[in-house]
């Protein structure tokens, strides 16, 4: 009896640790790659810009010789591109593809793209601003339309698409300084496999991102570990209730 309760014990903490350990939701803010000057990262094959629970990717990804780099805009007011930190940023830092027309993947945590075998991921909501500086292009700014793809087991692996309009910043003093919006996905984006948009290939409608909260997903292993616990939770109990009847 003593072995069987200690066995039920056990389960029982497998079941209640186990998708708390498997599923996180964190936002990815760049914090760790704020930099005084404008940087640059790569973000090719193998070597992701991993914040919070996702890895980020500068595409085109399988592309031998592609630049593959993702850039941050400093913080410093003696680095010119830092006016273009959105004025709502707050401790977060802004990444962005450093080249029009490039795609911006994201993939859970720990994927191995190459092989396929991929994290899944919830995706929640983002910020998104245009990546505009006086500095380089003084031109107005328009409303932006933002498109995201991205395909998982939520969607039957098919390719969705989620469309956003980012509003023009509002002028103050002559001046449209960037400012984020927040974006928020719907249900269907609730277990995905890679999420994707294009960088635009205009300065004027030019993105750059902030914030990005997902939630990373218990694997197949852990729900079968559950279950198993579930299922040795209850022939315990059987037996429990075996003896005591006798």
């Amino acid at each position: 009896m003593r072995r069987l309760t200690l066995c039920g014990l056990a389960l029982a903490a497998i079941v209640i640790s186990a998708p708390m350990r498997a599923q996180i939701t964190a936002t990815s803010t760049f914090r760790e790659f704020i930099s005084p000057t404008t940087t640059e990262f790569q973000a090719a094959i193998g070597r992701p810009v991993t914040s919070g629970v996702l890895d980020f990717y500068d595409t085109d990804l399988f592309i031998a010789g592609a630049r593959n780099v993702l850039g941050t805009w400093g913080v410093s007011l003696a680095d010119p591109g830092s006016v273009n930190r959105p004025t709502n940023v707050g401790s977060s830092n802004t990444m962005f593809a450093t080249q029009l027309g490039e795609e911006v993947d994201i993939y859970g945590a720990g994927s191995d793209v190459v092989l396929d075998r991929l994290v899944a991921f919830s995706m929640i909501s983002m910020d998104v601003s245009h990546l505009y500086s006086t500095a380089y292009s003084p031109f107005p700014l328009t409303p932006i339309t933002f498109t995201v793809f991205g395909y998982g087991p939520s969607t039957g692996n098919l390719v969705i698409q989620q469309v956003f309009t980012i509003p023009a910043p509002p002028s103050v003093g002559g001046v449209q300084n960037p400012v984020l919006a927040t974006l928020f996905f719907d249900s269907r984006w609730s277990v995905m496999s890679n999420v994707w948009w294009l960088q635009s290939t205009s300065s004027s409608t030019a993105t750059q991102f902030a914030n990005v909260t997902a939630t990373l997903l218990p694997e197949p292993s852990t729900y079968a570990m559950v279950l198993t616990g579930l299922v040795g939770l209850g022939f315990v109990g059987v037996r429990k209730q075996r003896r005591k009847s006798v």
